[in-house]
């Protein structure tokens, strides 16, 4: 589809900013191209991503499932009516009573990554399908999950016996590759490692799982992206890992980013221009508590691309640092911002791709109010 957030079409809505603007044809696109590549695969959309009810209802219209992380996001889905066959719960360590929350809502399906958490899901969702989180190679990605969560693959195995003996379904294997990965085999090593895994639990204990879960990692094009991999050479190299397999389980997909980054934009306005050691600061009414927080990750700093609503006219551009509104140091997007070298109190910018990990990661900084969203 075209652009939707064109300097003509973000100038002509007319809103107060700061303000988010969505394109619910880009997700469904975005949720399409997925299940282009991956057509055998069940599409789990990763909530943590976005929770904006009109993202949800447009995945849901289109057939995507849903990966829950907490009863909270889990009522978001009651709301919606979103039944619970379509739902998995992907965090491996949770609270007892979402558990018990969730299996009454009729979700049947838990990861686990320790006889602990098989434990607990036994006592609150007796008879659930258990799926064990493996640990995986992410150091190819920006943001690495292996340090928090996952399992060594030699207790892949024990603990799929145990959900056995605990009376819980051993359904499943998942992982995750970390975020934004830039390894386009990163999927597919982390399946040939499984090849024995599968083998040793069909032969040696008489288990075969029903589903393997590929996780996410899918990365987006961000001005900070060194290197892009497109979804068809992901899946073309994921499924050729996936032939290899001894046999062949329900594949499990869990986008968040990738489904809806590219779906949101995000208009500021400048309140300030400052000379500043050497360097031009522009101020803007929106930073990085106001949806802007992966400008400053610990593990990596994401550059958005970022426009102006007007041309440079004559005056050509030149470098800014960006900060946002608040009393807080930390709070500059970014320092490397090329724009109108004219551009001055009053203008409006547009920051691309802002769709994942944005609206979910506000905070009301001194004070500051979350941006109100609309739709293109």
């Amino acid at each position: 589809m075209e652009n939707p957030f064109t300097p003509e079409q973000m100038a002509s809505l007319g809103h107060q900013t700061p303000f988010f603007a969505f394109s619910l044809e880009k997700v469904k696109e975005k949720y399409n191209e997925f299940r282009t590549h991956f057509p055998d695969a069940i599409v789990n959309f990763a909530m943590k991503a976005n929770v904006e009810p009109e993202i949800l209802t447009a995945l849901a219209e289109e057939g995507a499932n849903f990966e829950v992380a907490s009863g909270y996001e889990l009522t978001m889905l009651k709301e919606l009516k979103i039944p619970g066959s379509k739902i998995i719960y992907g965090t491996s360590v949770k609270p007892a009573e979402h558990i018990r929350d969730a299996h009454e809502y009729g979700v049947e399906r838990y990861a686990a990554d320790s006889f602990e958490e098989l434990e607990k899901i036994a006592n609150v969702a007796p008879g659930s399908r258990i799926y064990i989180r493996m640990v995986v190679d992410d150091t190819g990605s920006i943001f690495k999950f292996s340090e928090k969560f996952g399992t060594e693959k030699r207790n892949v195995i024990p603990l799929l016996v145990r959900a056995k003996e605990l009376g819980l379904e051993p359904y499943g294997i998942s992982f995750h590759v970390g975020s934004q990965a830039s390894n386009p085999r990163a999927w597919a090593e982390a399946i040939e490692e499984l090849v024995p895994v599968l083998t040793e639990l069909d032969e040696t204990n008489g288990i075969k799982i029903q589903m393997l879960n590929l996780g996410g990692g899918f990365p987006c094009a961000y001005a900070s992206t060194e290197v892009f991999l497109s979804l068809e050479e992901i899946a073309g190299y994921t499924y050729e890992a996936y032939k290899k397999l001894p046999y062949k389980p329900l594949v499990m997909l869990e986008p968040g980013r990738a489904l809806v980054a590219e779906s949101g934009a995000l208009v500021v306005s400048v309140i300030g221009r400052l000379e500043r050691r050497e360097q031009t600061w522009l101020f803007l009414d929106a930073g990085v508590y106001s949806g802007l927080f992966e400008t400053m990750a610990y593990q990596g700093s994401t550059r958005y691309r970022v426009s102006s609503l007007r041309s440079s006219f004559d005056a050509g551009e030149k470098m800014f640092a960006l900060a946002g509104p608040t009393g807080d140091s930390p709070d500059v997007i970014t320092r490397e911002a090329l724009l109108p070298a004219d551009i001055n109190v009053g203008d409006k910018l547009v920051f691309h791709d802002v769709g994942a990990y944005s609206l979910v990661a506000i905070c009301p900084f001194n004070g500051f109010p979350r941006p109100e969203v609309y739709y293109v």
